[in-house]
């Protein structure tokens, strides 16, 4: 029998043992309960943040939500569960309130259908001088028996569209063209493109998606935070060019846009930038004072570059309806725009503003946002338009 002292020492050093081993796996065995208990309360959008913040994954959700999503086999930015957004669907509310109400015109076997259909047409925010352009070309155009028949009205319909937007955004090869190829490129140094409109139609987001997309074809791009005035304009720029990989030109202490504007131009000339995307602050089209501001800065870079803004496009939130319209009136009037952006056109019934900007200013449509996502800012097509909405 052992004696009873060396039966204590065995006990003594099997607790030791014990201690020693549970000393090195414990770290183990919290760390392992701690990220257990993380990947069970942690929201998605957490988890989805620590993912790549590479260029081609960028989806952004504003004005700060970060979103990043799978590529598909093809390079298309892709959203688990929101692979269909298509202009057709977005355009929806709008078929619905310019087509849906002409069809049910004619269902009524009303005895005059088109003068349903002009009261269709002058609610349907295209504005009251191309209702009687269209109105004009259907009774100039349609003998009394095909003003009654509903696929000629139709067809008429959607030829006299096009042709209203053909003469604005060119032929119908110009629907081919990709977003980077709306942009008219300077031939020598950096191209300058000017961002304006109201507060609230989408600037600032719209700005950190084409940054992203340009920098994702390889342009070196310059977002100069030309909003001055507010500083919450300037922070969310920040987060936008942040996630897109781009530079923010924000000089502290500036606050004249002009300024901004003009040193963002001698910057990108100095240091080989392709691209300067110029924001502005946002104002009402009535606010002579601020429409002189914008005249201001239009004329200082042109001083650091003759030719610059090359572009000058006005982003409007397609839910104003005519007031897209007389807005976009304004501007073209004090800036000479060269293009504009309708955002929101997957939210509202009041699409048919393409029509009346198209008819009644002759300014190209270069992209619809048909959704918050980077992949949802679309070039703008005459023929997918025109078939969405007929």
């Amino acid at each position: 029998m052992m004696p009873e002292a060396h039966q204590d020492a065995i006990r003594i050093l099997v607790f030791c043992v014990a201690l020693i081993i549970l000393a090195i796996f414990t770290p183990f065995i919290l760390k392992a309960f701690k990220k257990n208990k993380t990947s069970e309360s942690e929201a998605p959008e957490q988890i989805i943040e620590r993912e790549s913040d590479s260029v081609s994954e960028l989806l952004v959700t504003p004005p700060v939500e970060k979103v990043l999503a799978p590529i598909s086999a093809s390079g298309e930015i892709v959203l688990p569960g929101d692979e269909t957004n298509t202009v057709e669907k977005a355009l929806s509310k709008t078929r619905e309130n310019f087509w849906g109400r002409i069809k049910n015109a004619f269902s009524s076997n009303s005895a005059q259908p088109l003068e349903d259909v002009e009261e269709v047409l002058y609610t349907a925010d295209i504005g009251s001088t191309t209702v009687q352009s269209l109105m004009g070309h259907l009774d100039a155009t349609l003998s009394s028996s095909e003003k009654k028949n509903l696929e000629t009205v139709k067809k008429t319909l959607r030829d006299k569209i096009l042709s209203i937007l053909h003469a604005s955004n060119g032929s119908s090869e110009h629907d081919h063209l990709e977003i980077a190829q709306r942009i008219k490129w300077a031939a020598e140094g950096p191209t300058v493109l000017m961002i304006v409109g109201v507060n609230g139609a989408g600037k600032t987001t719209t700005i950190g998606k084409l940054s992203a997309l340009m920098a994702g074809q390889g342009k070196r791009v310059l977002v100069a935070a030309g909003d001055t005035f507010r500083a919450a304009a300037q922070n969310q720029l920040k987060v936008w060019t942040d996630r897109a990989q781009v530079e923010i030109f924000s000089p502290e202490g500036v606050t004249d846009p002009s300024a901004v504007a003009f040193d963002a131009v001698a910057k990108a000339k100095a240091q080989g930038y392709d691209l300067v995307i110029i924001d502005t602050a946002g104002r009402l089209h009535t606010q002579v004072n601020l429409m002189e501001e914008l005249k201001k800065v239009k004329r200082v870079m042109a001083k650091n570059s003759p030719e610059a803004p090359h572009n000058v496009w006005i982003v409007l939130d397609a839910n104003s309806g005519q007031n897209a319209l007389i807005q976009a009136r304004e501007f073209h009037q004090a800036l000479n725009l060269t293009g504009v952006i309708l955002t929101k056109m997957d939210g509202t019934a009041k699409g048919g503003v393409v029509i009346g900007i198209s008819n009644e200013l002759k300014i190209p449509i270069k992209i619809l946002g048909i959704g918050e996502r980077i992949h949802d800012l679309k070039p703008f097509s005459q023929q997918e338009y025109v078939d969405s909405i007929i």
